[in-house]
């Protein structure tokens, strides 16, 4: 792809803004495939920006997001969390917390892989980030101990080499994967967050 038709980051903050839309939408007990797509080329594209080099469109609100999806995953609400993780991440797209809160409810709504790639952006952003390197060491731990070969209990993948499911995924894995149909018919604007009741979090 020609480096002129790379997205700016104002346009990757957009897709962060049509992915939190798109996840409070849902009722599904997993993750949408074009979500989980979508944010690993969104983590692609962001890596092309260095951190510290754009002005974000607005910390305070990036924070005050980052604030209620913390408090959303604390009381079990997995999709109002990431919701609101990814729309903060829409006014900072560079957040190292807004990444670790992605990721913390993307694991926990069956999406290992992408939780791993969103714990690595973070320690990107972050590299003295503790609370990303701290659930990347148990994840990787915990990958480690897990059964192998076919048929092994919970992997529905069981017999692959496992140490490409947690691989940083790069842009010849990823391939074109965020097209412009990928994003047709996503609402625009403000996010409607899901009501705080268990209709949000049937996967819990």
């Amino acid at each position: 792809m020609p480096e002129s038709s790379r997205p700016s980051l104002d346009e990757i903050a957009v897709v962060f803004a049509h992915l939190a839309d798109r996840v409070a939408a849902e009722r599904a007990r997993t993750l949408d495939p074009i979500v989980r797509l979508s944010m690993g080329r969104a983590l692609i594209e962001l890596k092309r920006h260095i951190p510290g080099l754009y002005t974000p469109p607005d910390v305070g609100a990036a924070a005050a997001l980052a604030s209620a999806s913390a408090d959303a995953l604390r009381r079990g609400k997995l999709r109002a969390g990431l919701a609101r993780a990814l729309r903060g991440l829409s006014f900072a797209p560079h957040h190292p917390e807004l990444h670790y809160l992605a990721a913390s409810a993307t694991l926990q709504l069956g999406a290992a892989e992408e939780a791993v790639r969103l714990l690595q952006h973070a320690l990107w952003i972050h590299p003295g980030y503790e609370p990303a390197r701290r659930d990347l060491e148990a994840l990787s731990a915990f990958h480690e101990d897990a059964p192998t070969g076919a048929g092994a209990a919970g992997d529905p993948d069981g017999g692959q080499a496992p140490a490409s499911r947690f691989e940083m995924a790069d842009e010849d894995r990823q391939g074109d994967l965020w097209r412009d149909e990928d994003l047709e018919g996503w609402e625009h604007g403000e996010t409607e967050f899901p009501p705080d009741d268990e209709s949000d979090n049937r996967a819990a």
